[in-house]
This record gives C-alpha cells, structure tokens and sequence, in this order.
C-alpha cells in the first residue's frame, strides 16, 4: 500500500495527524589565509625587502646565484647549462625538505625561496610544480609571507596568459593557487574557465568547471558564491534532465544557502526537492529528514507555528516508514518548540509519544531520557507522583545500562523529600 504523505498538521491529535495534504510543488565567516583578491594590494602588503628580490630577475642580479653560469659574454643560459641547473635544484630541494622534516623551517624556507626564484629559468611548469610541492610543507606552518609572495609570483604568470590557448596551465595555476590558499585567486579562474567553456558549447567541461568552483567556494566557507555556483549547476541540469545531478545539486545549493542564513531561499528548494522525492518510491525514505531539515528552517527564521507543523509532518512520515530514530529526533524538536511555549501539556504528550517509538526501536537509551523529560515535565505541571514515577522508570533503566544511577536517585530523593 502507497504511504501517505503529510504537509501540514492542525493542533496537535492523540494521532499527530490531520487531513492529508499530497506534497507540492552573517554569522558564519570565511576561514582563509590573509591572501588579498586584488594582486596589487597583495604585493603592496608584502615588505619591499621581502618582494623586490624575489620578484627581481635572476641573471640580472649583482651578484649571480652560485649556481647560475657565468657566460664570458651577454647571452642566455645554453640547455647544458639549464640541465646542470636543474640537477643543483633538485638537491637544494632535497636539502630544504630534511631541514623542514627535522623542524628547521626557517633555513628551508630560505633555501625554497632561492630554489623557487631559480626554477623560473627552467620554464614556467616547472616553476608552478616547485610552487606547489613547497606550498604544500608551508600550509602546516605559520609561513603565510611565503604563501603571500608565491602567491605574487603567480599573479605575473597569470597576467600573460590567456584563454583558450592557456586552459591547461591555467588549470594548474588555479590549482597551485589552492594550494597556497589564494582562494580568491583560483575561484577567479574556474569563472573564466567556466565561461570560456560555455561559450564554446563545451557543456562536459562547463559543468566541470562549476562543480570544482562551487565545492571550493563552499570548502572554504564563501557559502553564498557556493550556492550561486550550484544554482547555475541546477539550471544547467534543466536542459540536459538527470534526475539524480537534480536532486544532487538542489540539496548541495540549499545547504550552502542554510550556511548563509538565507533559510527562505534553502526552503523554496527543499520544497522542490520534496516534490522530486515522492514522484520516485525509492526515494520516500529521504522525505522525512528532509522535511525535519526544512522545520529547523522555518524555526530559524523565527516561524515557530509553521516549524511546529513541520515537525509533526516529519514524525508522521517518519513513524509511516518506520524510521524510528528521524521520528524521535522530530519529537524532540517539536517538544523543544513547545516547551519554549510553555506549552507543558503538549511537550508530556510528546515524550509519551517518544517513549513508544523508543520501544519500537529497543532504544533503551532513548527511554531512559524520554523518562527524564516527562519527570520534568510533570514537575513543570505539579505533578509530583507522576513525576516520581517517571523517574523511577528512568532509574532502573539506568541501573541496566550502567549510567546516570546517581542522577535520578538525586531526583528521587528530591521529591520524596518535599513531599514529606
């Protein structure tokens, strides 16, 4: 037999059900290395002792790098000379990481920074991979100058590139980026990418392009620039029609609207993917912590009759699929909800209610609180035996599981005191 869906409750019933309705149609703070977007401020933030040097051409020094030749004539350096420069890079390199892995980070950083100045006379891929292999030693420790002043070094790489010609290196820039935590940097980039892509009817590498710009927005808490990329993600998905990337991105783009505090927004699509579930029997066990999730919204935006409802209409899902632990989840929102009310009669109702589906699902555990609350609750309405009672039942299901005997002892001998 098809189960039936609920939208909405009335006052709360013996039943927690009402006539039945089919379904239908900033306090969090990016946490990200001081890496400016804009590359002038960035180098301008970085000491000129610090910029110029690194920044400097090598063959144009006073004094050349010992491991650079000394032509008797003005000429570029020949592919012997590239080759034997690559080999001393390669042991500086070495050298670097034994300082680093012995916890000499400071000589290494020192050695890195002439080893990485050097290898741009190699050519610019080798320099990137350089750049990438040193970012990675330096993210596990406070060296964010050097991240910063690599981070510059890729920004006049980046300037003399352009698309399409250079999609591929500036796929590694945008990846080296990462690495050094210029976030900013590398979103920049897959937009382009993304873009260049888009105008040439390129919808694989599109869509692609999105999905690592829209899970690097969201890794690293830009979740309003996250949520843009997975809507577009969403309306992409229009035209080519895969039902599972649908329901993926939807819930990826309603998340990050949730990390946002735009409840309203994350709502409206949590409502189309409520739709999108029960048109699809094998997904109707997704409908009732979704709507749990959607009831958490509306109490977030201050709707506490509407969360309310939403509460009911996820337990009632729930306790139709027997989904016992959603259902006991959804009863202590909702109890919650009431208890902030001061709607005490309802809130013991509740835990009753928690205290069945704790037996349906042999949570002994659950029982055990369920007991908690409801001595509370009878307290709360001056019911003292009934109170001790409910505290008592706790009492032995924690002397069974080994937990929290002291606890309603405490109680117990609370009650029995002031009834005396």
């Amino acid at each position: 037999m098809k189960p039936q869906f609920w939208l909405c409750e009335g006052t709360l019933q013996r039943s927690l059900r009402c006539p039945l309705q089919r379904l239908g149609g900033p306090l969090i703070l990016a946490i990200a290395l001081t890496l400016g977007t804009a590359p002038q401020a960035l180098a301008q933030a970085l000491p000129p002792a610090v910029r110029f040097p690194f920044l400097a051409d090598p063959l144009q020094d006073d004094l050349l790098d010992p491991l650079l030749p000394r032509p008797t004539v003005s000429r570029p350096p020949s592919p012997l000379e590239l080759y034997a420069l690559e080999q001393a890079l390669d042991q500086l390199a070495l050298e670097a990481e034994a300082l680093a892995g012995a916890g000499e980070l400071e000589q290494a950083r020192d050695i890195w920074r002439r080893e990485i100045r050097l290898r741009r006379l190699l050519g610019v891929e080798p320099e990137l991979a350089a750049i990438n292999r040193v970012g990675q030693w330096l993210r596990d420790s406070t060296a964010t100058q050097d991240l910063q002043l690599y981070a510059v070094r890729l920004d006049e790489i980046r300037a003399d590139l352009v698309l399409p010609e250079d999609r591929e290196r500036l796929e590694r820039l945008a990846e080296t980026y990462v690495v050094l935590g210029a976030i900013d940097a590398a979103a920049d980039i897959r937009r382009d990418l993304a873009d260049a892509a888009r105008l040439a009817d390129n919808t694989a590498d599109y869509r692609r392009q999105l999905e690592i710009l829209a899970a690097l927005r969201s890794e690293w808490f830009y979740f309003p620039a996250a949520a843009e990329a997975y809507g577009e993600l969403v309306a992409l998905n229009q035209v080519e029609a895969n039902p599972d990337d649908e329901r993926r991105y939807l819930t990826l783009e309603a998340e990050n609207l949730e990390q946002a505090q735009d409840f309203a927004g994350a709502i409206a699509l949590q409502q189309r993917l409520l739709t999108l579930y029960q048109s699809d029997e094998s997904l109707w066990p997704e409908i009732a912590p979704l709507q749990q999730r959607v009831a958490q919204n509306y109490l977030a935006l201050g709707d506490v009759a509407t969360a309310a409802r939403q509460f009911q209409v996820a337990y009632t899902n729930a306790i139709d699929l027997e989904q016992f632990e959603i259902a006991a989840n959804a009863i202590n929102d909702l109890a919650n909800v009431y208890k902030s009310l001061g709607r005490w009669a309802d809130v013991g109702y509740l835990y009753e209610q928690l205290l069945v589906v704790a037996q349906q699902s042999h949570s002994a555990f659950t029982m055990m609180a369920a007991y908690d609350e409801l001595g509370q609750v009878h307290e709360q309405l001056g019911a003292t035996p009934s109170a001790l009672a409910a505290y008592r039942e706790g009492l032995v299901l924690a002397r069974v599981l080994g937990t929290r005997q002291a606890y309603f002892e405490a109680q117990i001998a609370r009650l029995t005191k002031d009834a005396t």
